[in-house]
């Protein structure tokens, strides 16, 4: 890889690290923001991967389906930074999943529990299944969590946030071990 390739990446990735380290400081603030974050995302992950392709075509390695993967996320990302209603629309199905991922998850810890609590009882077991109320609990805690979230969605707002925030930041850290790992 060139070094003026390199340099790209390194500032794309200090750029992705700063942006997610700032998600992390305002959490509530990114999850209002998660539809232009995303095709913002999306335009400099187009343009690495850009870069990418062109030294790997001077240098015989070029890949089709990383200049395929770069146009595609170019266009939804200038797609997505250009419609305030596609980014709101992110934000509120983001939220909404997030909310139901909760509550499916709650459902399943309890179905889980309720075979603990049939194992214990039909088994009379000492140590399976003897705390079966515990996952129970869980169970409950997730659903009303998820039930909370659809009604008031600062709660996973705050929390989604931070994970943007580290996945930005991830991103980031991939972008600059690739600049600087790469031969040449």
């Amino acid at each position: 890889m060139k070094k003026f390739a390199k340099v790209l990446l390194v500032i794309l990735g200090i750029l992705l690290i700063g942006t997610g380290i700032s998600c992390l400081f305002s959490p509530v603030s990114t999850s209002t923001y998660i539809g232009y974050i995303i095709g913002l995302s999306m335009v400099l992950d187009a343009i690495a991967y850009f870069v990418m392709w062109l030294q790997g075509r001077k240098d015989g390695s070029a890949d089709g389906w990383t200049l395929a993967g770069a146009i595609l996320s170019a266009v939804f990302g200038f797609f997505i930074l250009n419609n305030t209603v596609i980014q709101a629309g992110l934000d509120l199905l983001i939220y909404i999943y997030a909310a139901i991922w909760l509550i499916g998850l709650g459902i399943v810890v309890i179905s889980r529990a309720a075979r603990l609590r049939r194992i214990h009882k039909n088994w009379d077991t000492k140590l399976l299944g003897a705390h079966w109320y515990l996952p129970l609990c869980l169970g409950i805690l997730l659903c009303a969590f998820g039930i909370l979230c659809l009604f008031k969605p600062l709660i996973p707002a705050a929390v989604i946030g931070v994970f943007i925030g580290i996945g930005i930041i991830s991103a980031g850290a991939n972008m600059i071990t690739l600049a600087t790992t790469s031969d040449n």
